[in-house]
């Protein structure tokens, strides 16, 4: 088939293809020239276009925007300039981004023939502000929208300075109340002022009780709800940002000091100045405290970093929960329930950068804060010093008054430095930190400290007072003791010689105590009256001393007259009490009876008694003869008396002891009684009576009852050969057994026995007996420990046989 060509179609796409490249260099130009034309920013958004849209978007978006609107109205001028200059060949492009320009299409609409009414339908049909209702209601619209707008999500006008919690507590308030209008009252008016409006209108496009949604799908009430949708959306947006710009604009203030720090920050300046203090007023109260540990706030910094940025995130969470109004003005018309607006997410951009500069700037305050806290460790110290354990310990060292007062100095001066170093307040950042509870207990402290120390000086003074009134009282009432002898009154009269230089001794001292006590007035220290009283007597009782010296003295005259009357009685009444010891003892002399040797022993025992108690009155009378200045008493009758009585006391008593000794030794059971005990009483007793005998050679019944106590001594020695054999160690029982057989004696024999049993049946008799019965336990003990020997050295070969045994038997198994 042959291939036919129509020279028409040919020419026109020719023509086309032409005009098609002529238009395609002539927006080449264009774009060319459009591309190197310097605008700066003429063209660019107006301020109050640029704001709306930074508040709503971010930096980038707008930057795009920015890039788009510039190029837009550079080509609108730019095609405006070379529709009127006829000079260039370059013309504006008949399509810009796929639409005519509107300067192009204003001219063809003009061009053609339409009339104002045929325009103004077009107009009505395509804008919503058709009607004057619409137009009212929008204002409405838009007068809620800037009351929302000028609403306030967070409490920022606090009257002074608040804790965290206080603020936490006006915020949720706040926040609340501000949810509340947007939830609540803004949907309602917002929704009364349109369908009073719309219901003005009556059916047609604006009709709220459409109730097909295929029907309000097209309507111009639904376009009209979407924009007042996205104005309120808009209105929610600049609020949120606004409030929590100004809530972030309240809580960080200017303090750039801050920000340059870092965790090792320590507060090295004095506690007063602070290298932190913002221009703007701070925000929280602190108040320091004082803990077990360490200092510390009462509101802890690190709660800050939580609960700043949670109070803003839970005001953008609740702008997520405003509904539409959709569902309240369409009311013929069934919604979902989760119909929100559109408003600011927790991750949007500038929130995240404001939470982020928020949450920043109260961490770098805290370093300053903790630094600062950490200054005041220095002083926990003191702050937990138990006064009166203090004082006690103290007390403890027996400080003398100078080192009391050195130590009282100490406090004032350390109380006066708190005074001066530490601040009743301090501002660091946005915190105004209260050091005034803090600094009133360190300063309260150092003065309970201060008191209690002059205290313990005023009652070490009242006790250093108070005994110096009772030497005093002492020294009275040892002059005004009633003399009971003439010996009393010397003696009082020898004290009260000293008494002027004891006196002068302790006025001295009491100088040293005013001394002390200056040291209280010199603080200022008021004492008590009972102290000042005190004080007052010591200083007058040397006065009344001496007055009672010269007293005491007239005194005793009286009764030295009195004691010599009673002197030459006592004199006369000695002398009569000597004769009768020497009727006594020389009728005493003259008993013999050795059957009586007990009541002899007690008899001669009380003489002797009564004797030296004559004797020593006799010295204390010469005594006093020599202070009434009398001749002395002759006592040498006395003395001789005692001599020749001495002899015949040893002879009862010695005899009267050996007795009482002979009965426990034969009485008590024969494994008690110690041989030695025994022989050295018969020694004691046998040397004692022999001297006796050279000096009763010429009284022969005397001598006759020395010589039989000697006789009764040595008839009991060879009992003792006896009872050293019975107490052998070697004896047992079937010895005694042996000993009784022998000896045909029919008792049962014992070591537990008493020594008189073996003397009732003739033990001495025996005496070969007992030796034989001996000599064969220490020949059993002799035999038995041979045996003993031999069975051990065969125990011991036994072992060493054994112990060979096994080692060879070892070596043939390792072999």
């Amino acid at each position: 088939m042959a291939l036919t060509i129509n020279p028409t179609k040919f020419a026109n796409r020719i023509a086309a293809a032409v005009d098609g490249r002529g238009k395609a260099e002539n927006c080449i130009r264009f774009e060319f020239l459009c591309s190197h034309i310097a605008t700066g920013d003429y063209f660019a958004p107006d301020t109050s276009l640029a704001q709306r849209l930074l508040k709503r978007t971010t930096v980038e978006i707008y930057g795009i925007f920015k890039q788009i609107y510039e190029d837009f109205h550079l080509r609108l001028a730019v095609g405006q300039y070379l529709n009127t200059e006829r000079t260039l060949a370059i013309k504006q492009p008949l399509s810009y981004g796929g639409t005519k320009p509107y300067s192009r299409l204003i001219e063809e609409n003009l061009g053609r023939s339409m009339s104002f009414d045929d325009l103004r339908d077009r107009f009505k049909r395509n804008t919503l502000l058709c009607h004057r209702n619409v137009f009212y209601g929008l204002r409405l619209v838009n007068f809620e929208c800037d009351t929302v707008r000028k609403l306030m999500m967070f409490a920022l006008d606090h009257d002074g300075l608040i804790t965290l919690d206080e603020f936490e507590k006006q915020n949720q308030v706040q926040t609340s109340k501000a949810m509340k209008y947007l939830q609540n009252n803004w949907i309602e008016r917002t929704t009364m002022h349109l369908h009073r409006m719309l219901s003005r209108i009556g059916p047609g496009s604006f009709d709220v009780a459409v109730a097909k949604w295929n029907i309000y799908s097209v309507s111009k009430v639904h376009r009209l709800v979407e924009q007042v949708k996205y104005r309120m959306q808009d209105t929610l947006r600049d609020l949120l940002f606004e409030s929590t710009a100004a809530y972030i604009h309240h809580l960080v203030n200017d303090c750039r000091s801050i920000l340059s720090l870092d965790e090792s920050f320590s507060w090295d300046t004095n506690l007063i100045d602070s290298p932190f203090e913002p221009q703007r007023s701070p925000v929280f109260r602190l108040t320091m405290e004082m803990g077990p540990k360490c200092a510390f706030y009462s509101t802890d910094p690190d709660q800050f970093l939580l609960l700043l940025p949670d109070i803003m995130d839970v005001a953008i969470e609740g702008s997520h929960f405003v509904h539409t109004i959709e569902p309240s003005l369409m009311q013929s018309l069934i919604f979902v329930d989760n119909l929100y607006l559109s408003s600011v997410g927790l991750i949007d951009p500038v929130m995240v950068e404001q939470r982020n500069r928020l949450v920043s700037y109260y961490r770098k305050s805290a370093v300053p804060l903790q630094a600062y806290a950490t200054r005041y460790n220095a002083y926990m110290d003191l702050f937990f010093t138990n006064v009166q354990e203090f004082t006690e310990q103290t007390k403890a060292t027996d400080k003398t008054s100078s080192e009391l007062k050195e130590d009282i100095e100490f406090q004032i001066r350390m109380r006066q430095n708190l005074e001066r170093t530490v601040p009743l307040s301090i501002t660091i950042g946005p915190f105004w930190v209260s050091v005034e509870p803090l600094r009133e207990a360190l300063i309260r402290k150092r003065h309970e400290l201060a008191d209690a120390l002059l205290t313990l000086l005023a009652e070490k003074l009242r006790l250093k007072t108070a005994d110096m009134i009772a030497q005093y009282v002492g020294i009275i009432e040892r002059m005004c003791e009633k003399p009971v002898s003439i010996e009393h009154i010397h003696g009082i009269r020898e004290f009260m010689e000293h008494v002027p230089e004891l006196l002068s001794r302790m006025e001295d001292r009491m100088k040293g105590l005013l001394y002390e006590y200056e040291i209280l007035d010199g603080f200022q220290f008021n004492l008590p009256d009972v102290d000042f009283q005190q004080k007052w007597n010591a200083l007058g009782y040397p006065r009344s001393v001496l007055r009672q010296m010269s007293s005491v003295k007239d005194f005793h005259e009286t009764e030295v007259e009195k004691f010599r009357k009673q002197q030459f009685a006592d004199e006369a009444a000695f002398s009569a009490s000597v004769e009768n010891m020497n009727v006594h003892i020389a009728k005493f002399t003259t008993l013999y009876d050795v059957g009586k040797v007990s009541e002899m022993a007690v008899e001669v025992r009380r003489l002797w008694k009564a004797l030296q108690e004559l004797i020593e009155q006799g010295h204390v009378m010469n005594c006093r003869q020599e202070l009434f200045e009398l001749p002395p008493i002759g006592l040498h009758n006395l003395f001789e008396l005692r001599d020749n009585f001495r002899a015949y006391r040893d002879l009862w008593t010695v005899a009267a002891d050996y007795l009482k000794l002979e009965e426990t030794w034969i009485g008590n059971p024969l494994a008690s009684v110690e041989l030695d005990s025994v022989r050295r009483g018969l020694q004691h007793a046998h040397d004692h009576l022999k001297v006796l005998l050279p000096l009763y050679r010429d009284q022969p019944q005397i001598l006759a009852v020395v010589e039989h106590f000697i006789h009764t001594v040595e008839a009991f020695r060879p009992n003792l050969d006896v009872m050293e054999l019975l107490k052998c160690s070697l004896l047992e029982p079937i010895h005694f057994s042996q000993l009784a057989k022998e000896a045909d004696i029919k008792v049962k024999l014992s070591v537990d026995m008493g020594f008189d049993v073996f003397l009732e049946h003739d033990i001495r008799s025996h005496l070969k007996t007992i030796r034989a019965i001996v000599q064969r336990a220490e020949e059993l003990k002799l035999q038995t420990e041979q045996q003993e020997a031999e069975e051990a050295r065969v125990r011991q070969q036994q072992q060493a046989y054994k112990a060979a045994r096994d080692e060879r038997r070892q070596k043939r198994t390792e072999i």
